[in-house]
């Protein structure tokens, strides 16, 4: 028979010490396989979409590992955190080992406890707590609510010996050495005597764990297409936790955009309104220039002076020829040279009048025109203004940046992880590897053994046998010398 053939059948010579071991390794195995709690993956994806301004002004592009940050920020986790209760948890109490996998079975409200102790949860019962508040010093630290008769609680914390009686619907609420403890149980749905493991923990350090659970990333090159995902050991709640994520980013960027579009909004209706007030202004001034005119036409009355004095000018001119004729005929003082001297120096006052009339006209004319000018272009600022406050508007309700929840989270079904038939075959498989492996090592350790006894054997002879060989060739020297 061939040695390798030997071989194995001296290692499968060790068959009690193979099922042996392998039964204890399946057994542990089993029993772990049982406790591990299987994980459940759930993802969304969200699209950025970025249309073109109405105005047709340059806009930077946001990259999408900017969205990322955000996504992850404290901000929005924190009110999903407010939101979903996440610093609040609710454990049934469950027997060691096989409560959670029972339980896992079994879909209805269970009598509790083991035999009637312990309080242990075999069901779907549940407590439902719409609020609760403790001290700093006794966050994280473990309650066990335990239901009572006729919709009754009792809260207890045996570390720092606090206990708290309450009702259903109502506040309960109790003092202790750190601070008050407030808790308010909003429905229960166990029987009397089952328990509960009621923890509260710090918003802080819930957010900082789901940053460091959350898996968000961009799907593909500058696609804008951003992908969150998120494992855990409750399937409904992580699909609520990424759908809660998705509604308050969205809802903070619309958010964002009508603050950033309010604000802007602001200062334009206030550069409007000022544009008026000034468009107000510069109306009363042109009236009241026209009224110190008593005019409402300005270059009609130039126009009226104008003529005037031309007429003045020449009636002075011919005033001013009859007294040179008169002079040449006449002395000064004659009557008629002084009653022409007389015209003449009223048609000059009249004319320096009139000059001056058309100097504060022209000044009028020049101030009038520099008002209109002021006036046209008000006008064209707030025809500009009110032009960009309605580009505004479209802007705002065409909401350039488009967030869009592409795909929802749905409640996964198939964990990531092995499953339960998986772990047991796995385990069995390893309790018959480690089975084989042992029959090996004792063989080898067997083998190493009867090795050495033999090894011991064939010295002993050869030492036997090189001591008398030695003894006669003695012999044959001494015989030798002697002849």
């Amino acid at each position: 028979m061939p040695e390798s053939v030997l071989q194995y059948g001296d290692i499968f010579r060790n068959i009690w010490l193979i099922a042996a071991v392998a039964s204890i390794v399946a057994v542990v195995g089993i029993l772990y396989a049982l406790t591990v709690t299987p994980m459940y993956e759930a993802n969304i994806l969200l699209q950025i979409k970025r249309n073109a301004p109405p105005s047709g002004e340059f806009q930077v592009d946001v990259p999408a590992a900017t969205e990322v940050e955000i996504l992850r920020s404290r901000s929005i986790l924190t009110r999903v955190v407010s939101s979903l209760k996440l610093d609040m948890s609710v454990e049934p109490k469950r027997f060691p080992v096989l409560g959670a996998f029972v339980a896992s079975q079994n879909g209805r409200i269970s009598t509790p406890g083991l035999f009637g102790y312990g309080g242990y949860v075999w069901g779907a019962d549940n407590v439902q707590i719409a609020s609760m508040k403790v001290p700093d010093a006794m966050l994280r630290k473990p309650f066990v609510l335990t239901v009572t008769a006729g919709q009754g609680f009792t809260l207890v914390q045996e570390e720092l010996g606090f206990r708290l009686n309450g009702r259903t619907g109502h506040v309960a609420r109790a003092g202790t050495r750190y601070g008050a403890v407030e808790i308010l149980v909003a429905a229960v749905h166990a029987k009397p005597g089952a328990q509960f493991v009621v923890t509260r923990s710090s918003t802080v350090q819930i957010v900082e764990q789901l940053q460091r659970s959350l898996a968000i990333s961009e799907r593909g090159k500058q696609s804008n297409v951003i992908g969150v995902a998120l494992r855990g050991s409750k399937p409904e709640m992580i699909s609520l936790i990424l759908n809660a994520l998705g509604k308050e980013y969205i809802q903070q960027q619309a958010a964002q955009k009508t603050f950033e579009a309010k604000s802007q909004l602001q200062f334009y209706d206030q550069q409007v309104e000022e544009s008026k007030q000034r468009l107000q202004k510069l109306d009363a001034r042109l009236s009241e220039v026209l009224r110190l005119h008593g005019t409402s036409d300005l270059s009609e009355e130039a126009r009226i002076l104008s003529q005037q004095s031309v007429a003045l000018q020449a009636k002075l001119a011919e005033r001013e020829q009859r007294k040179v004729e008169l002079s040449s005929r006449f002395a000064e003082l004659h009557p008629e040279v002084v009653t022409v001297s007389k015209h003449i120096h009223e048609l000059q006052r009249d004319l320096e009048d009139i000059e001056a009339k058309r100097k504060t006209i022209a000044s009028a004319q020049q101030e009038v025109v520099t008002v209109n000018r002021d006036k046209q272009i008000n006008n064209e600022m707030n025809i500009a203004l009110l032009n960009a406050r309605h580009k505004l508007d479209a802007l705002a309700l065409s909401n350039n940046v488009n967030v869009r929840l592409i795909d929802r989270a749905e409640v996964p079904t198939q964990p990531v992880t092995l499953g339960l038939p998986t772990r047991i075959l796995m385990a069995c498989f390893l309790g018959v590897l480690l089975g084989v492996m042992a029959s090996i090592l004792k063989k080898a350790i067997v083998g190493r053994q009867h090795g050495a006894r033999e090894f011991d054997s064939v010295r002993r002879l050869m030492a036997s046998a090189g001591v008398a060989d030695g003894g006669d060739g003695e012999a044959r020297q001494k015989k030798s010398a002697e002849d």
